[in-house]
């Protein structure tokens, strides 16, 4: 009737065909809409027992009285309840005769449609579109139509924001409510609001909603604990499709001072411009996005129509307005993780951002400097110099990772190590300040932000190693690699080479700094108060950093003694059995070593990166989402390419196919970034030699063409691969404007408005 016209083709579509309620927090987290700003979990608007609605602020985190501090979940604006002739419709009540919702990713909308018969026969037909706004940060539309198909009688449509909500704590049973009543007021034709705020963080979470119908009907308003409701009543005609619209808004007084005012000014103007204005523009907002993010994929619809479900959530997760916060493990999708921020954003993510919006890459890296005098604390609180990032970041900057999680029903505690001893993130941090530079040409980012977080990290690890007189070298002890399957271990070698390359790097930016921007280099050694002898004893600490490496077999060992460790058969073993059995054996959780030769492949030779990939898939088990698209890309890189397709599927459709078992608590958002990738690095090949471009494809047999965009130097790059050639076009303003690509061992220089296509032999 009027849903089906809006929806986009069909490979822009996630849908669910059938109503399973064991499943509805599973779709509410694929279903999830966000704008960077705010995410809505995509729960039912009827509700249901067994969802977990979920409307999550970027930045608004609460402390919890013992565990941590965490993403707060904030008023549900979402509910819509029908009472058709005084028949609640409720999808666990009465007969569903046709049902679906569909997630539209190109325009950004979530659809409903159903068909309901009630106890008394009465058939209902329900359809309607939700989104959350694109370009209005601050706003949320639902509209949508009701018809009686068999009957005549009253209809009421009740719809409202609800502040009597919960995070769910560590286990089920525990429930945590982060906000309490400030405030709510019917304010009669101009809808309702309520306020709320924080308990212990003080945010404040103002809301207003307007309830408007296509005929006329009498208005009341219902008050429960913490919710206000907008009730309208009317009379219906079997057959008649009666149109409802409901607007939202909400501020934060992390945006405002005066949350009230903002918040209804939002309303009346948005009402005022009408649904249609407001669907449109938010489509064009999207198509804009789509622009510049989306990756072509010629032959394979499964595999486009998975990998652009992980782009359109990554686009909706990032604020380029708001660089005081930064995207969650689980983005704005659930409570996983308690919305705290790891290494995944600068690793996995940020790339996705560098080539397709770099200021939303540099917002992300700004959270990380305005949070730098906080890594400087968990430094000093640790005994270290410099910056350290923690291990879990929420909105202060300062370590959240608990110490140990708990059951308070049954006692039993587990000790938590990671924010003591898995320091990678420090360098990890810096590889994206310098991979953010490299890719964009900001000088005025390095010199007023990235150079001193690059400065500082550098002086953590100057700090944190020690000397052993035995190996005649500084070594890292106690640490966690990316593995994490082995804790307390000595000289790691991610962590070990990427301290190394981070002073390294750090070094090379001080030597830049002093010879081409001499007053910003005396500004910033003065005040990180940085001498020439400390300078010193980072060239020294680099050149003799312990590095694990047998030049017989050119192995790098995952951490020292590693190779000695068992070597057992873990077919069968479950995952919760999984982490009990292998701290003394050979198997790890994820890409380790792999990865360290995928983020500085350029330090590393074409045979040892093959001896090393083989070695290594033997002993991964792939337990976390992370590394599937790691050892895609690096099976490109080294010629294994018998599992490279398996891997990257698995990579795109990790939360599509609920492969961890975890999708209902959230997105698994590092994975998003590493299916791109995937997509971009390994079978497009692009990396950056030398400064440059550089392209060495790769691509599955069925795959006709791989077409997709990338920002360098403030220029757009159009790139289009087929198994025979590389077509390469720049838009750019300036016709005299060129950019040199290395392809097939040849550099091309690529003029403004030009076309060029290279002739390459898939490998």
């Amino acid at each position: 009737m009027y849903i089906d016209t809006l929806l986009s083709e069909a490979d822009w579509l996630i849908t669910e065909e059938d109503y399973h309620p064991e499943k509805n927090q599973f779709y509410e987290t694929l279903f999830t809409l966000a704008n960077g700003y705010v995410g809505a979990r995509g729960s039912l608007e009827q509700g249901s027992q067994t969802g977990s609605p979920g409307t999550y602020f970027a930045g608004v985190y609460d402390p919890t009285p013992v565990f941590f501090t965490e993403l707060a979940n904030a008023p549900n604006w979402l509910n819509v309840k029908i009472v058709a002739n005084n028949e609640s419709i409720e999808l666990e009540k009465g007969r569903i005769l046709e049902y679906k919702r569909t997630l539209d990713m190109k325009k950004g909308l979530l659809t409903q449609i159903f068909r309901w018969e009630g106890a008394k026969g009465q058939i209902t037909r329900f359809e309607d579109y939700r989104l959350v706004h694109l370009n209005y940060k601050h706003v949320a539309l639902l509209k949508g139509v009701i018809v009686p198909e068999n009957y005549d009688g009253p209809f009421v449509v009740k719809s409202g924001l609800n502040g009597y909500v919960f995070n769910t704590g560590v286990i089920e049973q525990l429930l945590i409510k982060h906000f309490k009543l400030t405030e709510y007021e019917d304010r009669e034709a101009e809808g309702i609001y309520l306020e709320m705020k924080s308990r212990l963080s003080g945010i404040s979470v103002g809301e207003a909603s307007k309830l408007k119908l296509s005929v006329p009907s009498e208005r009341s308003v219902e008050i429960d604990v913490d919710k206000i409701t907008e009730v309208l009543t009317f009379e219906a005609k079997k057959g008649q499709a009666y149109e409802f619209e409901k607007y939202v808004t909400f501020y934060t007084s992390r945006d405002v001072e005066d949350v009230k005012f903002h918040t209804l000014k939002e309303l009346n103007t948005r009402v005022d411009q009408g649904s249609e204005v407001l669907l449109r523009e938010h489509v064009s907002a999207w198509e804009q996005k789509w622009l510049d993010a989306d990756v072509k994929i010629h032959g394979d619809e499964v595999a486009q129509r998975s990998l652009r479900f992980n782009i359109f959530h990554l686009i909706q997760s990032a604020n380029e307005d708001d660089d005081r916060v930064s995207i969650p493990a689980k983005a704005l999708h659930g409570e996983g993780y308690r919305g705290h921020i790891f290494w995944d954003t600068e690793i996995f993510m940020l790339p996705f951002f560098i080539y397709t919006n770099p200021r939303a890459a540099r917002s992300l890296l700004m959270y990380r400097y305005h949070n730098l005098d906080a890594a400087r604390e968990n430094a000093r609180i640790q005994g270290y110099k410099g910056a350290q990032f923690p291990w879990e970041s929420a909105d202060t900057g300062l370590e959240t990772t608990p110490k140990e999680l708990g059951n308070p029903l049954t006692g039993e505690t587990v000790r938590i190590w990671t924010g003591e001893e898995e320091h990678h993130i420090v360098a990890d941090v810096a590889y994206a300040v310098d991979h953010y530079y490299v890719a964009t040409g900001d000088e005025q980012f390095l010199l007023k932000y990235g150079a001193e977080i690059l400065l500082e990290t550098a002086r953590f690890w100057a700090s944190r190693v020690q000397y052993d007189d035995r190996k005649k070298a500084y070594v890292i002890k106690k640490v966690i690699g990316p593995d994490e399957f082995h804790e307390h271990v000595d000289n790691n070698i991610y962590t070990n080479y990427m301290a190394k390359w981070n002073i390294s790097k750090a070094l090379e930016y001080i030597d830049r700094l002093k010879q081409k921007h001499t007053d910003s280099w005396d500004k910033l050694k003065k005040k990180i108060v940085l001498s020439s002898r400390e300078i010193r004893e980072w060239k020294t600490i680099a050149n003799n950093l312990y590095l694990p490496y047998d030049e017989k077999t050119k192995l790098y060992e995952e951490f020292e003694g590693y190779f000695k460790l068992k070597e057992i058969d873990i077919s069968g073993v479950d995952s919760t059995g999984l982490e009990k059995i292998v701290k003394d054996t050979k198997w790890i959780k994820q890409a380790d070593v792999v990865m360290l030769h995928y983020l500085l492949g350029d330090y590393f030779d074409q045979e040892t990166k093959k001896v090393n990939f083989h070695y290594y898939k033997r002993w991964t088990t792939h337990s976390s989402s992370l590394s599937p698209s790691i050892y895609a890309i690096m099976g490109i890189e080294v010629g294994n390419y018998r599992d490279v397709y398996q891997d990257f599927m698995r990579s795109t459709r990790i939360d599509l196919d609920d492969e961890q078992g975890n999708t209902s608590i959230g997105i698994h958002a590092a994975s998003l970034g590493g299916a791109w990738q995937v997509a971009i690095n390994g079978f497009a090949g692009m990396r950056i030699k030398n400064g440059m471009l550089s392209f060495k494809p790769w691509l599955p047999e069925k795959w006709g063409k791989l077409e997709f965009k990338v920002k360098w130097w403030g220029e757009t790059l159009n790139v289009a691969i087929t198994h025979e050639t590389v077509e390469l076009k720049l838009e750019t303003t300036d016709p005299t404007r060129t950019v040199e690509v290395n392809i097939a061992q040849r550099v091309w220089r690529v003029k403004g408005g030009e076309t060029c296509v290279i002739s390459v032999c898939s490998q």
